[in-house]
């Protein structure tokens, strides 16, 4: 009798660690940018704690295909939107339930900008991805008001602005910022080059650059700022950075293949480090044929190198976008051929990804509109 109760407190234990893993979470508020080029929506939907997805609001922001969103990080009621159809930016209140107003009209951000991002102390924001280079820097006032801020350029900076028939290929894709130092990086998917700039004031000054070859993407940082982690997009690979006190860039190590359980090497998409250091997560879009798009998981260890791939079945095709809630037990993820939003588990003690969502939010049906939603990027709230 005495060890049947034992086991029934094992049995209670374990289900309680469980509700605190995924549950703590109920009824999420996410939004959710698209690259739809028809309709000018940003979305926002809900999960429920458990394993349920729903369609809460849409707000029409008058320009197309808004891929990638981003919240300040000193104030999270305000939004950056980026118009990848469109080359313009815009800066949203976020209300109650997801909906956004605009807190000034649409800016002009260059050639062809799909990605933006605050800098930590939400002062700034710096604009990338540009097919012919370059990359602009704007102060960010609270009113959501802005202003872009005359670089310093060297011809020595691989990022610059190539101009038509450049005699180079170039592609500043994601600009990340280091978590202590004032210091950042853009990642060159057309050079093969991650670049060292120093950033104080508004002024990217370029320092130096580390050859990363298949197109490097988008890269991750600890939050002691002494390892990074970079995925390529054309060779599916993950290159491990080490961070010196001043910044600078070395290879950590020999790139690392993102497997796909026997399934066809995709495109590199997104990169994602667990709050607690522990996880590596990773998209490739399978950009050719019909196959599932897999998530690949890593274990991180104590100096930088990742381990124990593992991988996870999306449940559909073209994974561009996934964001980590807070704590990282929860990891939305969202299908842009499919127009289909999923959720993943996270339990923090085994390190490993649990599918909450077995029906996923087809959110070109909830949306009501003809054209696929294609989801590209996620922001929680909350």
């Amino acid at each position: 009798m005495r060890c049947h109760f034992k086991s029934i407190l094992m049995t209670l234990a374990f289900s309680a660690s469980l509700h605190t893993t995924y549950a703590a979470a109920a009824n999420t508020t996410i939004l959710v940018g698209t690259e739809d080029n028809i309709n000018d929506l940003v979305y926002a939907i809900t999960f429920n704690g458990k394993d349920e997805i729903d369609f809460l609001t849409q707000t029409n922001v008058s320009n197309k295909a808004p891929s990638w969103l981003a919240l300040n990080p000193t104030d999270n009621t305000k939004l950056l939107v980026v118009y990848e159809g469109s080359n313009e930016y815009q800066n949203f209140k976020i209300g109650e339930g997801g909906q956004l107003t605009a807190e000034f009209t649409a800016q002009d951000a260059g050639v062809g900008p799909a990605f933006g991002v605050f800098s930590k102390d939400g002062q700034f924001m710096v604009f990338t991805d540009f097919t012919e280079g370059g990359y602009v820097v704007a102060r960010y006032f609270a009113n959501g008001t802005s202003f872009p801020i005359q670089q310093d350029e060297s011809p020595d900076d691989p990022n610059l602005f190539l101009g038509p028939n450049p005699s180079g290929v170039s592609h500043p894709h994601e600009f990340v910022e280091h978590p202590k130092l004032d210091v950042g990086y853009i990642t060159n998917l057309g050079a093969n080059l991650t670049s060292f700039y120093q950033f104080k004031d508004g002024k990217l000054t370029f320092q130096s650059s580390l050859k990363v070859d298949g197109g490097p993407r988008h890269m991750v940082i600890n939050k002691e700022g002494t390892f990074g982690w970079i995925v390529t997009e054309t060779s599916c690979m993950i290159q491990p950075v080490k961070i010196d006190g001043a910044g600078n860039l070395t290879s950590n190590g020999d790139p690392v293949a993102v497997t796909q359980s026997n399934q066809a090497v995709g495109a590199g998409g997104e990169i994602l480090l667990s709050q607690d250091e522990r996880m590596i997560v990773v998209s490739n879009r399978q950009v050719t044929g019909s196959q599932n798009d897999f998530l690949t998981t890593f274990a991180v260890d104590s100096e930088g190198h990742l381990t124990n791939p593992t991988t996870f079945d999306t449940k559909g095709q073209v994974v561009r976008g996934l964001a980590f809630n807070n704590d990282s037990t929860l990891l939305v993820f969202g299908h842009q051929t499919n127009g289909t939003v999923g959720m993943f588990g996270r339990d923090a003690g085994a390190n490993t990804l649990t599918l909450l969502s077995p029906n996923l939010l087809n959110l070109t049906a909830a949306a009501k509109i003809q054209s696929p939603a294609a989801p590209s990027s996620f922001v929680f709230l909350g």
